[in-house]
C-alpha cells in the first residue's frame, strides 16, 4: 500500500513539474514573440548566419541591413553586425532554418539552460561540500548577476564560451580528454576572453601526455572549417575584408579600454600580452596550483586586461566567484565573512543601478577589479592566516 501511495505521489510530482514547465514556456513564448526579449545581438548573429547559409558574406553590412529589414523588421536606424569569428555561425546555423521569432525563442531557452548547467557544473567543481546553503547562495548570486540577465535579454553568446571552458574542466576531471579538447571549440567564439586559460589547458594536457585533448580540438576545428568553407568558399577573403571595416577602438570595460577612453594611449589595450608567462608558471607548479584555482586566477586576470570585453562578457567571472565562495565557506573569521558578503551584494546592486541608468560601458571596468580584490583577500587568508575550518 505504501509503495502504491509513493508511486501515485511521484506521478503527481512529475505531472506538476510538466504542467509548470509548459506554462513557463508558454509565458516565455508570449513575451519573446511580442517584445525584444532575446533579440538585440542575436539579430546580428542570426542575420550573419542566414547570409552564410545562403552562400553570402556574413560580414557584409549592406547584406546584413537587407536581411534585418526584410526578415525581422527591427525598426532600428542602424545595422546590428556580428564581428565574432565564424565558428559562432556553425552553432547558430540550425536556428536559421526557423523564423527569426522561433529562433529567438529557442535561443532564449538554450541560453537559460546553458546558464543553469554552467552554474551547476561550477558548484560541482568548486563547491563539493555537503552544504546546501552555500550552494543556494552561489546559485542565487549567479542568476541575479545583471551581466547574466542583460546577456539573456539581448541574446548574447558569452555563456557559450563560459560553458565550453567549464565543461572542459569537468571532462578533464572525468578523464574524457578527447571531449575536453573538442568542447573548447566553443571558446573560439570569443577567444579574447580565454587567451590565458586555453594556453594553460593545452599545457596541462601536454604535461599529462594526453594527446587526445589536442586531437579533440583539432578534429572539432576541422569539422567546423569543413562546414564553413562548404557554405562559403570565399570565407578567407570575407575575413580579410572584415579586418578593414570592423571597429577596433571600442571603449569597453577593460583597463586598456579605460586608458584609451581618457586619451592616454592605445598601447594599453594589449596589456594581456604581459601576462602570457603566467599560464606556463601555473602549469609548471601544478602541484601547488590546482587546475580549478589556475583557471579561476587566469580568468580573473584576462577579463580586465584583455583586448576588449563588454559588461555582459563579465559573466565568465562566475568561475573565480565560485572559487571565492569556497574560500568564504572555509573562513572562520565571521566578521570578515559578513563584510565581504555584504560588499558582494552591493556590487550586484550597483551593477543594477548602472544598467537602469544606462551607464556607458567603460564605467563597468571596476567590476572585475572588485572581484580581483576579494579573490586576493580570501586567497591570502586561506593560505597564510590559516583561519579556515577545513584544509
Amino acid at each position: 500500500m505504501g509503495s502504491s501511495h509513493l508511486f501515485t505521489r511521484n506521478r503527481l510530482i512529475v505531472a506538476f513539474i510538466t504542467i509548470a514547465g509548459l506554462l513557463i514556456l508558454n509565458t516565455l513564448w508570449g513575451i519573446a514573440s511580442t517584445t525584444n526579449l532575446g533579440g538585440g545581438d542575436f539579430w546580428g548573429y542570426w542575420s550573419a548566419t542566414f547570409l552564410l547559409r545562403n552562400g553570402q558574406n556574413p560580414y557584409d553590412p549592406d547584406a546584413m541591413r537587407l536581411v534585418q529589414a526584410t526578415q525581422m523588421h527591427t525598426g532600428l536606424d542602424f545595422t546590428i553586425m556580428s564581428w565574432n569569428p565564424p565558428t559562432l555561425f556553425v552553432v547558430i546555423l540550425p536556428l536559421t532554418l526557423l523564423s527569426i521569432t522561433s529562433a529567438k525563442f529557442i535561443w532564449l531557452i538554450a541560453n537559460l539552460t546553458l546558464i543553469a548547467t554552467t552554474i551547476l557544473m561550477l558548484i560541482k567543481l568548486y563547491l563539493p561540500q555537503d552544504n546546501a546553503k552555500l550552494k543556494l547562495m552561489f546559485l542565487l548570486l549567479a542568476f541575479l548577476m545583471p551581466q547574466i540577465l542583460s546577456g539573456v535579454y539581448v541574446g548574447q553568446v558569452t555563456i557559450l564560451v563560459t560553458f565550453g571552458l567549464v565543461t572542459s574542466m569537468i571532462l578533464i576531471r572525468k578523464n574524457h580528454w578527447f571531449w575536453a579538447g573538442a568542447i573548447l571549440i566553443l571558446t573560439t567564439i570569443k577567444p579574447h576572453l580565454v587567451v590565458l586559460q586555453i594556453i594553460y589547458l593545452f599545457l596541462y594536457m601536454i604535461q599529462r601526455k594526453k594527446i587526445q585533448g589536442w586531437a579533440g580540438i583539432l578534429l572539432a576545428g576541422s569539422v567546423f572549417l569543413v562546414i564553413l568553407f562548404g557554405l562559403r568558399p570565399q570565407l578567407i577573403s570575407d575575413l580579410v575584408g572584415l579586418s578593414k571595416i570592423a571597429p577596433t577602438k571600442w571603449y569597453t570595460p577593460t583597463i586598456g579600454g579605460w586608458i584609451s577612453f581618457i586619451g592616454a594611449t592605445e598601447i594599453a589595450r594589449y596589456l594581456i600580452v604581459l601576462f602570457l608567462p603566467i599560464p606556463f608558471i601555473l602549469a609548471k607548479y601544478h602541484t601547488s596550483f590546482s587546475m580549478e584555482l589556475s583557471i579561476a586566477l587566469l580568468t580573473l586576470i584576462t577579463v580586465p586586461f584583455t583586448f576588449f570585453g563588454w559588461s555582459y562578457d563579465q559573466v565568465i567571472l562566475l568561475i573565480p566567484i565560485a572559487q571565492i565562495f569556497y574560500w568564504l565557506y572555509q573562513l572562520r573569521a565571521v566578521a570578515l565573512k559578513y563584510v565581504l558578503s555584504t560588499f558582494m551584494i552591493l556590487v550586484v546592486v550597483i551593477n543594477y543601478y548602472q544598467k537602469v541608468t544606462d551607464t556607458y560601458e567603460v564605467y563597468y571596468v571596476w567590476v572585475p577589479l572588485f572581484w580581483c580584490l576579494v579573490f586576493g583577500i580570501t586567497w591570502y587568508y586561506y593560505y597564510t592566516r590559516l583561519t579556515y575550518i577545513h584544509e
